[in-house]
């Protein structure tokens, strides 16, 4: 049984069209780092707004290319993946400041994105815009948690992980059930994905499991590497200070 109506594209690593994909990630992090440097205060938080409404932008022109082609489907273009909550927590982060936002973004942005850029499956195809749309989306989804935790202060607790995984584990029945329905496959848990990646083990349901397992090890992995224990959150980190001096 095939889930997916529009012909998927993969790129492996080292291809012309995945060198192309990160360097468009890439970009859109300096374009950051560099609004970052150079934005303070009112700028700043005008700044973040017009991101978080161009990520909200994107999503509905992508909706928008689909429903115009005559390409969408609820099989397959609902914001259903990690990667489409991603989207959403970013712009509830960024336009709305919601700070509760920031937690799941933090492990499913980041290891989500990692592994579209790593391993990418343009599952609604590679047009030119979907190319794009692809990379800004996924970029975007790291980026934003990156920028909030450097820029704003935003800690990671030790065992923050945890409870991110136990939400992922959740969500696999409401999603299941989902995908039971409509005949979809998202967050791949009726089909695995066609992408070369080394952490897909197994058919159904045995790669599932791979995939929590996986999850674990990245969340923790992230928490080693992120967590901090000097600034409480809701304390402001020095660049905030700088911005009311």
């Amino acid at each position: 049984m095939s889930f997916l109506i529009v012909e998927q594209t993969t790129y492996a690593i080292g291809t012309s069209g995945w060198w192309s994909g990160l360097s468009i990630g890439l970009g859109y992090a300096a374009l950051v780092v560099l609004a970052a440097r150079l934005l303070r205060g009112d700028d700043r938080v005008r700044f973040e707004r017009i991101w978080g409404i161009a990520i909200l932008a994107l999503m509905f022109l992508k909706h928008g290319n689909l429903l115009y082609t005559g390409q969408w489907s609820s099989q397959d273009h609902l914001e259903m993946q990690l990667c489409g909550f991603s989207r959403i927590l970013a712009i509830l982060l960024l336009v709305f400041r919601q700070s509760w936002a920031f937690y799941p973004l933090f492990f499913w942005g980041i290891v989500g994105g990692l592994h579209a850029f790593l391993t990418p499956q343009y599952t609604a195809g590679a047009s030119p815009f979907m190319f794009w749309e692809y990379n800004l989306a996924h970029a975007g989804i790291m980026i934003v948690p990156l920028y909030h935790y450097f820029v704003h202060g935003f800690e990671i607790k030790r065992w923050t992980w945890v409870k991110m995984l136990a939400v992922n584990i959740a969500l696999l029945v409401p999603v299941g059930l989902i995908n039971k329905v409509t005949g979809a496959n998202y967050m791949f848990l009726s089909q695995k994905p066609i992408a070369n990646n080394p952490f897909i083990v197994g058919e159904w349901p045995t790669y599932i499991l791979g995939f929590v397992a996986a999850g674990a090890l990245h969340y923790a992995l992230l928490t080693v590497f992120f967590a901090r224990r000097s600034r409480p959150i809701g304390v402001e980190s020095r660049s905030d200070q700088e911005d009311r001096q």
